[in-house]
């Protein structure tokens, strides 16, 4: 659609500038008056707050986001293609396209014919249809709070019956002194922490009931920013989890270019966040939240810390937003640009209000010529015990507390009651699972990178802990350590067997003819007397255990014990900071639209790919100097690898677990010590468990069945290393070299064990959502 030879969009479109004593032109709908904010700021300037109008005279006319459409809505809450208006005799009809949502008077619809006074709901938008032209207004918003009270367990009060009215646009700053209960109401107009009595209304709805609908921007007193990546690089990953996935490149970008505009860093784009001042990290965190054009903003002390000419850049950036259409509230005690606020809401001891009105008027109300002396002013101290309650008081009385919070939250309390039996259910386009996994692996694998030094760390600490392990057979054990002539060693005299058919075992050393249990087995399968004997014991492979030396595989045992152990370790220290260290972006992220399987798959499934090349080294490089030998049904280096790639992976996921679970790096890394003693302890390496209850107990620990299956593709005997037993008189190890177990028994032994450690990490990965999902609660 064109006017006057120009195409129609909210860049071009008629426009009718709007002040502060404007209404909206139109008829009420339903008996409610939808007006333009009655509140605009005092220095807003006049093409920023505008109707623009579409004259309506093609036979189609698109709707949506992307630049071709003839009406352009450029929100990230707005599809490309989200409607089309269709002219027929009667007038034109309204068709929502690729399953987008929009309302026709507060009522969802995909096609409806439109009647003049009909309003349309299109994201932030409303359209005004009067048969001739649609008229567009953007539509901050408004926040109602009514009667908000919290007390601690000790029953101290942090808000005091609290209620507010903050029209929509407006810029509005909550002050006093410290201990006051500002971040608590902050927080409970964000929703960020629901208040234990008291409702919060969003444009005359419920917060409850639009919570997921719902663009709020929240910066917090911390930066809510990874610091290893560049300003750029962090918006790029933040506008592809947060903007709609129909956003292409080119949109993406422009909207990036965009905030840093508004925030001022667009010289600061490819420097690396940690590299920024405190002022500046302050501005990327806002930059993250106005990605998706948040209807309100947030701000818990943005200027704290700043000096005098930072706190005058940061209230001027703050008035320009709040001048762009968005509700800015913020908690400051810095009062040197209070007047760039529309309102101010001052709060006392005991979570009291003491005053909401304009920042001009509070001086001439209190009686001073400073907000530095209203502070002194509402201080408590011996002499005047009462002063907040008295301060409380007086306002509740005054015509500020009328005009500002009883007369507004009356109105729209009515006007609530009258929309509420016809609203529809909210509804916000998210990416799929999937989409946000990409995005999040892709930003971790970044983070990884950018960290040179942990970098190293990580992949280093495989081939120097390998080389150690090495060094160690080399000098002291020896390279033949896992030949099957070392694991199991038969001592035998020339005969064998003595003259009275039982095995000649030497009484010295001189005596040792071999120890080759080959040998041994060759004799009873062979030569009629250990037929006999092997006849007698039940078999073969029975007969030839009384022949093994006790202690045969011991430095066997010890070794593959360190790499059980060091594979756990690998897992552990991988994953145990990994969730913990970015709680507060997790938990932003997670307020916005974070879902929970993609970031913990993320986290898996990088972590993932570097345990499988840590343990690939460490095979590798024990395997050049003691080639392992054997195996049940797999060649034995490859048995090895897939025990100790599912024993990282189990250290892994109890790793990330406790990273879930824990409230600080400190307290996660504490925790360390906990995970990786009793996986020693338990192991059966160090002590033979032979008890039932220590039995039970050690079936927990990841290192007790890594060691078993180690052993068992290795050919260790169980009863020649002190009777270890998994449970009773199961035995720990059960290979296939000159075992008395059948090959199937150590096959199914050796699978159930691997299945074990696949439990685990199944178990622990269950562990980690559930804490992830807690982590909502504390939220």
């Amino acid at each position: 659609m064109f006017w006057n030879n120009k195409k129609s969009s909210l860049d071009n479109a008629t426009r009718v500038p709007v002040t502060s004593s404007s209404r909206s032109p139109l008829e009420p709908i339903n008996g409610i008056q939808l007006p333009f904010p009655s509140h605009l700021p005092v220095d807003l300037p006049a093409d920023e707050t505008y109707a623009s109008c579409f004259p309506l005279e093609a036979s189609e006319i698109g709707i949506g986001s992307h630049r071709d459409n003839q009406i352009v809505l450029d929100h990230p809450a707005v599809s490309g293609y989200h409607a089309r208006l269709v002219r027929h005799e009667q007038g034109y009809r309204i068709v929502t396209l690729d399953q987008t949502l929009l309302y026709v008077n507060v009522v969802p619809a995909t096609d409806r014919f439109l009647q003049p006074g009909d309003e349309i709901g299109i994201g932030p938008y409303r359209l005004f249809y009067d048969g001739q032209q649609l008229t567009s207004q953007r539509a901050a918003i408004q926040i109602d709070a009514s009667h908000l009270k919290e007390t601690t367990k000790d029953q101290v009060v942090l808000l005091n019956d609290i209620s507010l009215s903050l029209p929509a646009c407006s810029f509005v700053a909550l002050v006093g002194s410290s201990g006051t209960g500002k971040s608590t109401l902050l927080n409970a107009l964000s929703g960020l922490r629901p208040v234990q009595s008291g409702q919060i209304f969003y444009d005359r709805e419920e917060y409850a009931g639009r919570r997921s609908a719902l663009k709020i921007g929240y910066v917090p007193q911390d930066d809510i920013v990874h610091k290893d990546l560049s300003v750029e690089r962090a918006l790029y990953y933040a506008a592809r989890l947060r903007l709609p996935c129909s956003y292409h490149s080119t949109q993406l970008w422009e909207r990036i270019d965009e905030v840093l505009t508004d925030v001022e860093l667009q010289d600061q784009r490819h420097l690396r966040i940690q590299k920024l001042s405190g002022g500046q990290r302050k501005r990327v965190s806002m930059a993250l939240e106005l990605l998706d054009k948040p209807g309100a903003f947030f701000l818990d002390e943005p200027t704290s810390g700043l000096d005098p000419g930072l706190d005058y850049r940061m209230m001027h950036l703050l008035r320009r937003l709040a001048n762009k259409g968005q509700t800015i509230i913020l908690v400051t005690h810095a009062t040197s640009n209070i007047m760039l606020c529309d309102y101010v809401c001052f709060l006392a001891t005991g979570g009291r209000m003491v005053y909401f009105g304009p920042p001009q008027q509070a001086l001439t109300y209190f009686g001073v010529h400073s907000f530095a002396e209203i502070y002194s002013l509402l201080e408590e101290d011996g002499s005047q015990p009462l002063q907040a309650e008295l301060a409380e008081k007086r306002f509740r009385s005054s015509s500020f507390y009328q005009t500002y919070i009883l007369q507004p939250l009356a109105l729209h309390r009515k006007e609530a009651q009258l929309l509420e039996a016809q609203r529809g259910p909210m509804g916000t386009a998210k990416c799929t699972g999937w989409q946000q996994w990409k995005v999040l692996t892709l930003r971790y694998l970044e983070l990884l990178k950018n960290d040179v030094g942990n970098m190293l760390l990580l992949f280093l600490q495989a081939p120097v802990i390998a080389i150690l392990i090495a060094l160690l057979i080399r000098c002291e054990v020896g390279s033949s350590t896992f030949a099957p002539q070392t694991i199991v060693q038969c001592p035998t005299t020339a005969a064998v067997l003595t003259t009275q058919g039982l095995p000649d075992l030497p009484v010295a050393a001189s005596h040792i003819v071999s120890t080759n249990c080959a040998r041994v087995e060759h004799f009873l399968l062979k030569h009629p007397p250990g037929q006999q004997y092997a006849a007698k014991r039940g078999g073969v492979r029975a007969a030839l255990q009384d022949f093994i030396q006790a202690g045969s595989g011991k430095d066997a045992e010890k070794v593959l014990f360190i790499l059980g152990f060091t594979a756990v370790l690998f897992g552990c220290v991988n994953a145990i900071r990994e969730i913990v260290k970015e709680r507060a972006i997790y938990r932003r992220e997670r307020a916005v639209n974070l879902r929970i399987l993609p970031y913990m798959f993320s986290k898996l499934v990088v972590l993932t790919t570097l345990c499988l090349i840590q343990s690939a080294v460490l095979v590798v490089l024990v395997n050049l100097v003691a080639p392992f030998q054997q195996g049940v049904f797999l060649p034995a280096p490859l048995e090895v690898y897939m025990t100790i790639v599912l024993t990282s992976l189990a250290g892994l996921t109890l790793g990330l677990a406790v990273s879930a679970l824990a409230p600080t790096a400190d307290r996660a890394l504490s925790c360390l010590p906990i995970l990786l003693i009793p996986q020693v302890i338990f192991s059966g390496s160090v002590f033979p468990f032979t008890d039932w209850y220590t039995q039970l107990f050690a079936l927990c620990f990841a290192e007790r069945w890594a060691v078993g299956a180690l052993g068992s593709s290795l050919g260790l005997h169980s009863d020649k290393l002190g009777g270890d037993a998994l449970f009773q008189h199961w035995s720990i190890y059960r290979g296939v070299l000159f075992s008395p177990f059948s090959h199937q028994s150590a096959v199914l032994n050796l699978l159930f064990m691997w299945g074990v450690l696949t439990g685990m990490i199944l178990v622990f990965t269950i562990a980690i959502g559930l804490f992830l999902r807690l982590k909502d609660r504390s939220f």
